[in-house]
């Protein structure tokens, strides 16, 4: 009876250590079970706390994005301002050729002030296009950090979610099948297959440098913005600066093109009033001529019927000296006379010339007095202001303020 005993275990010992063995597996894996759901929740906090870091990047750098595109389209204004200036600029040019230019050209100041103002445009245009193009490329890069965080933004909130689930399955008590990507089951193993997963230090990797890159692109986009609204004031300001010396220039030329026509009327009534002089001693000579012909004429009558004397009788006497020295005495006066109204004559001639000289003078003085008051009062009128300039149209400066 004992040989048979000792050839086999008794039965309830077998069961209770079965039991014992249940129990103990049991006790076990709820243990284990709650270290696992903590460690699942513990997880679930480290993706809301990165949610939450990525969410407020992601705000900063749609903030960031945000004012460099304003700054932007700040400057897409001020090219196309800066472009009208540049318009107005070219008018006046244009309308400048059609001066008559008096002495040398190359001398006008306001010429070569307007030259000066068309080169510092042309070469603000040039600095606005590479900052266009800064401004694009960063917007480029300001996108592809918010795509890259958006991603991993969706790609934590849904791992939150499924942990959440894994949590609540562990809660309740129930478990899932799991199965690979392609529907089988695994043997053996719970979840997904190890070798499927990435390391906790390349998930960790990973968010650190979409954070980081977005970082750097939002400080890199504050630093562009800062730099394109100063440079663009700077440059406002130096247009302003130029397109004030050109209008002073303008109002100089006005002021000289004024005086000179001034002073060129003044001559025109000078010479006027010589020539009614003029026109005066020609008529009183010519009046003192026809007085002087009748008296000639008389003396020439008598010593041509004197000669008419016969014989002996036409001598030299007291009579025929005293009609001789009469009669060269009055052709003497005419001669005198006719060469004074010729001197006259010339004198006015002259005279007419002088002030057709000053009139031709003082049309061309008119003329560009008309082209330079035509420049500074109309088109230099069209020319933007300098908060135009910065970018802000005159509409929108309430709303800036």
């Amino acid at each position: 009876m004992s040989r048979g005993r000792s050839e086999y275990d008794d039965p309830i010992e077998i069961v209770r250590m079965a039991r014992l063995a249940v129990k103990e597996a049991n006790m076990r894996a709820t243990r284990m079970q709650a270290q696992t759901t903590q460690q699942l929740q513990q997880r679930c906090k480290d993706l809301k706390y990165w949610s939450g870091e990525i969410d407020r990047e992601l705000a900063d750098v749609k903030e960031e994005h945000d004012d460099l595109l304003r700054c932007y389209r700040r400057l897409q204004v001020c090219l196309d301002i800066t472009g009208r200036a540049n318009r107005c600029n070219e008018n006046c040019l244009a309308v400048r050729r059609k001066k008559v230019q008096v002495g040398d050209h190359t001398s006008d100041r306001v010429d070569l002030e307007l030259h000066k103002e068309k080169d510092l445009m042309a070469e603000t245009v040039r600095q606005m296009k590479d900052i266009g193009s800064k401004v694009e490329k960063q917007l480029e890069v300001n996108q592809a950090a918010r795509k890259n965080l958006l991603r991993d933004l969706t790609l934590k909130q849904e791992a939150i979610n499924l942990d959440h689930k894994s949590v609540a399955m562990g809660v309740d008590g129930k478990s899932a099948a799991a199965r690979t990507p392609d529907g089988d089951r695994l043997d053996y193993r719970e979840g997904a297959p190890l070798q499927r997963m990435s390391e906790y230090s390349e998930w960790i990797e990973n968010t650190g440098n979409n954070l980081n890159y977005a970082a750097r692109a939002r400080v890199h986009s504050r630093k562009i913005a800062q730099k394109l609204a100063q440079s663009v004031r700077e440059m406002a300001q130096q247009l302003r600066t130029e397109a004030i010396a050109v209008e002073s220039l303008l109002k100089d030329s006005v002021r000289n093109w004024q005086e000179w026509k001034d002073n060129l009327h003044s001559q025109v009534n000078a010479k006027d009033k010589e020539i009614k002089g003029a026109d005066g001693a020609i008529e009183e000579i010519a009046f003192s001529l026809k007085q002087k012909s009748g008296p000639l004429q008389v003396a020439l009558s008598r010593q041509n019927q004197r000669g008419l004397r016969p014989g002996i009788e036409l001598c030299n006497d007291k009579a025929q000296h005293a009609l001789h020295q009469e009669l060269m005495m009055l052709k003497s006066t005419f001669l005198s006379l006719e060469n004074q109204l010729d001197k006259a004559k010339e004198s006015r001639k002259k005279l007419e010339n002088d002030r057709d000289k000053l009139q031709r003078k003082l049309e061309i003085c008119d003329h560009n007095l008309t082209i330079d008051n035509e420049i500074l009062r109309q088109i230099r009128s069209s020319y933007p202001h300098e908060i135009q300039l910065s970018g802000f149209l005159l509409s929108e400066t309430k709303e800036h303020r």
